[in-house]
């Protein structure tokens, strides 16, 4: 409980109105970080890094290219599941930081200060975790949490800041058993649904509330942010994939196979496929034509699954699990 509590506090550290005041004041780095965003839940990768690197270019003193640009590498590699250029991940994010301290040194600007070296501090947080440094993700999440909570300090109404920080309450509080930390997971889950109106948050919202949702069996609140996401963004493998969890634990047997299905051609299309997610997916989907008595079309996903054993050690995800796990199921067939 403990390692899974704080991996996800540190997972979850890591869309147009002018109404927010927390939006760029310039409008047409508005627009860009708008399509930035966009391309990236098209998991158009090129696209999106092509205009994170127009608006770093555009305006070199501001985080917000940086960040964006450091988070979609994130996205990517989740996404992938291939090869990570760690140093280039973090090469963006300490510029980050560097240029937010003359926005904290600002009372005007200080709320955004805070707000993008917090997100900074978040991403390191998760990619530190991912990489098993948990000592590290702590000490990051921590870090993250203490300056966005001096974001809203400085700003009561900045939206942006409630995502990650109502996430990181919601996780600490898996570990409120432990004496001095309290259970805030209600007010987590209120910051981040205020968050979810907000254009540069939505998707990150989505997400947060879908795994946590999940976590609290409301599945079909889970299920509700899942279906807003995938009617702009039907291929987005982030939100079939929690879909999948969804109706994995709820039982949904039906809806399960229609997704595994969508995730699965989603990851065939992809520039670069995700063998962990395929192996996944056919496993699934061999396990559901076996309870519907279809023996011959399970044995072809299963060997498929078995084929991709020159993948092992290339991709992210034990791999080699699935293909043990199919080789096993396979003899019961025979």
């Amino acid at each position: 409980m403990l390692k899974r509590s704080i991996y996800f506090l540190a997972l979850t550290l890591s869309v147009t109105s002018f109404l927010f005041p927390q939006l760029l004041d310039d409008k047409h780095q508005h627009t860009l970080l708008m399509l930035g965003i966009q391309y990236t839940l098209r998991q158009e990768y090129d696209s999106a890094e092509a205009v994170f690197q127009l608006i770093i270019q555009e305006y070199p003193k501001h985080p917000i290219g940086f960040l964006y640009l450091a988070g979609m590498l994130q996205a990517k590699f989740t996404d992938y599941g291939d090869s990570f250029n760690e140093k280039r991940y973090d090469s963006l994010l300490n510029i980050v930081e560097t240029l937010s301290e003359s926005l904290i040194n600002d009372k005007n600007t200080s709320a955004f200060g805070y707000f993008y070296t917090g997100s900074a501090q978040a991403f390191r947080s998760f990619t530190k975790s991912e990489n098993g440094n948990l000592p590290s993700g702590i000490y990051y999440g921590l870090s993250a949490g203490k300056s966005l909570e001096r974001c809203l300090e400085s700003d009561p109404n900045f939206i942006e800041a409630k995502n990650i920080l109502g996430s990181f309450y919601y996780w600490r509080s898996k570990l409120a058993w432990i004496p001095f930390v309290p259970d805030r997971s209600e007010e987590g889950i209120r910051l981040i649904l205020e968050s979810f109106s907000h254009p540069y948050e939505k998707h990150l919202a989505s997400h947060n509330l879908m795994v946590i949702f999940t976590e609290e069996k409301r599945f079909a609140d889970a299920e509700k942010y899942g279906q807003i996401m995938l009617a702009e963004f039907p291929d987005n493998r982030l939100f079939l994939w929690n879909l999948k969890t969804v109706y994995e634990q709820w039982n949904k047997t039906d809806k399960l196979k229609n997704v595994i299905e969508r995730l699965l051609k989603s990851t065939l299309e992809a520039k670069t496929t995700n063998r962990y997610t395929e192996a996944d997916c056919r496993l699934k989907l061999a396990l559901l034509k076996i309870n519907e008595n279809h023996r011959l079309k399970a044995a072809e996903e299963l060997k498929k699954i078995i084929g991709l054993r020159k993948y092992i050690g290339k991709t992210k995800g034990d791999l080699k699990k699935k293909i043990h796990t199919a080789e096993d199921l396979l003899e019961t067939l025979q």
